[in-house]
């Protein structure tokens, strides 16, 4: 009658243990480089969306255009187009994610003036 573990079956219990945690450190490290993707496109939308309501405010009464650069790394451009009586409204914002990749988040209004 055999009683306890072997030193053999104990280490084999350790090895698959160890290996079950670096995992579930290595998908933590995915998870929090994916949140904060996530948390600057969440940004640069909310910019993008706060810049097109300015501009449909004032579309009708000066038509405009303009590039600035946001604390944080982001680059926004907008524009106001003007077709007879209706403004096209669009906004840009370019975020630098990890690795030095980019991507733009881009919103848009119509709005229609009075002649």
């Amino acid at each position: 009658m055999r009683n306890g573990f072997t030193l053999i079956e104990v280490l084999v219990a350790l090895v698959l243990f160890e290996f079950g945690m670096l995992a579930l450190a290595a998908s933590s490290g995915v998870a929090a480089r994916n949140l904060a993707q996530a948390h600057r496109r969440t940004r640069a939308r909310a910019l993008a969306t706060a810049r097109v309501e300015q501009l449909r405010v004032r579309a009708c009464v000066a038509p405009e255009s303009g590039v600035a650069l946001v604390s944080g790394g982001f680059t926004e451009s907008w524009s106001v187009v003007t077709s007879g009586p209706q403004r096209d409204v669009r906004d840009s914002v370019t975020v630098v994610l990890q690795g030095g990749r980019t991507t733009s988040i881009v919103a848009r209004a119509t709005v229609l003036c009075a002649p």
